[in-house]
């Protein structure tokens, strides 16, 4: 797969401006989207409607809400707000997206790869439960596999389609396959790496109309710290690089959504379960994406499913 006019692209300086525009518009609408948290609190509170069961549930969720969660709202609300001037600017269209059939054989290539993926990443935790990485929670709810589930499938399925679907089709409109798949697998883990430092947040007295960009500051800090980059970004651009590769070898989206599918299952599912024991970095960090050893399994994973998986 080769685009007919190799060379520079004019979609990725377009990608990497709209991902600037989400994240400098998240950073300036934070502060009156936490304002207005805030005072949504204090309405509701005093309101005949505050020992209703959806209105106690959103004063709950309002007290827990940090600053940097606030941030991440933000950040959403402009990734959704400017997804379609982007989409017409770079004219995103459905036959970017490659073919569903045959849809029994896509499924079996999803149901595989979700279970080689969530059996793989699972087994690493056990390792580290053994090893006392991780400690099991008091309580652990061994069957509570909604959460997990559905978090699986929406990220699964509605990144695959974005990333793996459009964003590539539309880099090998202009670009050689090598170069598409490097620059969307940058793109894919710069995106997951867009955040503040675990522990890192402002207090609610702290909070000013520059607070945003504090959060932009304490994420571009997070590039400096050596282990962490290697821990962190390095899995994720491994991640990325796995479902890209998947996509290519069966020309369909089906490997890719259940591998991705089900590393959110058993990240999801294991950090549910136990609680992190800390000074591990870079071999194994707070979560089952964050370390040198998860960066080898998700490799291993995709050596795997590369083998056990129709080529295309």
């Amino acid at each position: 797969m080769q685009a007919a006019s190799p060379g520079s692209s004019p979609a990725l300086p377009k990608l990497l401006l709209y991902l600037l525009a989400v994240m400098l518009g998240g950073a300036l609408l934070s502060v009156p989207l936490f304002h207005g948290g805030k005072a949504a609190h204090g309405w509701l509170s005093t309101s005949s409607l505050h020992d209703t069961g959806l209105v106690k549930w959103l004063l709950a969720e309002i007290e827990r809400a940090q600053f940097t969660r606030y941030f991440n709202r933000a950040v959403l609300v402009c990734a959704i707000v400017f997804i379609w001037p982007f989409m017409r600017w770079v004219r995103l269209e459905r036959t970017l997206l490659p073919a569903w059939r045959p849809f029994m054989a896509g499924l079996k290539q999803g149901a595989i790869s979700f279970v080689l993926a969530a059996g793989l990443l699972l087994a690493l935790g056990f390792i580290f439960l053994q090893i006392g990485a991780y400690q099991l929670r008091p309580d652990p709810r061994w069957w509570k596999l909604g959460e997990p589930i559905t978090a699986a499938l929406g990220a699964g399925i509605v990144e695959e389609f974005f990333f793996r679907g459009l964003l590539l089709g539309l880099l090998l409109r202009t670009m050689t396959e090598k170069r598409a798949l490097l620059a969307l697998t940058f793109v894919f883990a710069l995106i997951h790496f867009l955040k503040p430092p675990e522990g890192w947040q402002i207090t609610d007295a702290a909070v000013t109309w520059s607070s945003g960009f504090l959060v932009l500051q304490q994420i571009a800090v997070g590039f400096g710290d050596v282990d962490f980059l290697l821990a962190e970004f390095a899995t994720l651009f491994a991640v990325g690089w796995v479902l890209a590769q998947m996509r290519v070898q069966t020309g369909a989206l089906w490997a890719g959504i259940g591998l991705h599918s089900g590393w959110v299952f058993g990240l999801k599912y294991f950090s549910a379960l136990t609680t992190y024991s800390g000074h591990w970095l870079p071999w194994i960090g707070a979560n089952l994406k964050v370390g040198l050893m998860p960066l080898g399994t998700v490799l291993l994973t995709g050596w795997l499913a590369a083998r056990l998986l129709r080529a295309r």
